[in-house]
């Protein structure tokens, strides 16, 4: 992985010169920092001003792909005419677009059933989030009290070794996620919008595990940005922390605008000072 702004410059030509633009956006720990629970997450204002410029640029369509159910990510960025998917791409929707994906649609019965038994066994007051987003479902643990710390793990660790065919686990950050087998993940996702906007010029930009489909969809034929370093990672980039993405959606801009990044910077320093 590569430092980012080291290498801004060959990225802004990349930019500048493609015919289109599709620039895909994680929401938890991407857009937004990652909160205690779900429901405490939020755009600041200055990240949804900047995505209203990035939208606006010329030739650019915006795509927030999240986990989220996608009720709750449209909900918490606001605005229209971008696209936005959730369900980590199970779900989509936008200008002319509305698509689900079949076989998670077939799974939901199931998804509910053992999202129900979790938090059956393990209810708020243990720490345990549950979040049966209709089409997958996620187990958050990151307020786990330590009194119940075992008979979670334990029980997680039976259900995700437990073989199925028709539903898996993903872990991210300090959650489990249950998804249907086989359904459209992340990179599905984005090679589906990006076929349904004539193939236009991709950017990614993600920080978890799931985000990791849309690094590998893109690999060697778009801009692919980690929010942290992680030698592992698929991505192309890497950003120090969410705090930068900010500047990222500016440089986006930027880039499609005509102006170079650079004269932006100083442009923008010029006027601080002045």
């Amino acid at each position: 992985m590569k430092d980012f702004w080291k290498n801004s410059s060959a990225v802004s030509a990349r930019l500048a010169a493609a015919r289109g633009l599709l620039v895909t956006l994680d929401f938890d720990g991407t857009l937004a920092a990652l909160a205690e629970t779900p429901g405490q997450a939020r755009l600041k204002p200055e990240f949804k001003t900047a995505l209203k410029a990035l939208a606006a640029a010329p030739g650019v369509s915006v795509f927030i792909l999240s986990g989220r159910a996608l009720a709750s990510v449209r909900g918490l960025v606001g605005l229209r005419d971008l696209y936005y998917g959730g369900n980590h791409g199970i779900e989509l929707v936008g200008p002319g677009l509305a698509w689900r994906d079949a076989a998670a649609v077939k799974a939901r019965g199931q998804v509910a059933g053992i999202a129900a038994e979790i938090q059956e066994r393990f209810p708020p007051g243990t720490g345990v989030l549950v979040e049966n987003k209709v089409f997958s479902a996620s187990v958050h643990y990151r307020n786990l009290k330590a009194a119940y710390r075992r008979g979670f793990l334990s029980r997680m660790k039976a259900l995700t070794s437990a073989r199925s065919k028709t539903l898996s686990w993903r872990s991210g950050h300090k959650v489990f996620e249950l998804l249907p087998r086989g359904a459209a993940h992340k990179g599905h996702a984005v090679e589906l919008l990006r076929k349904r906007l004539g193939r236009p010029f991709c950017a990614a930009v993600g920080d978890d595990l799931t985000d990791e489909d849309m690094f590998k969809a893109l690999a060697g034929s778009g801009v692919t940005v980690r929010v942290g370093r992680k030698r592992a990672s698929k991505a192309g980039y890497f950003l120090s922390g969410q705090a930068e993405v900010l500047r990222l959606l500016r440089f986006f801009t930027a880039a499609r605008g005509g102006m170079k990044w650079e004269q932006k910077q100083k442009k923008r320093s010029g006027s601080a000072r002045a």
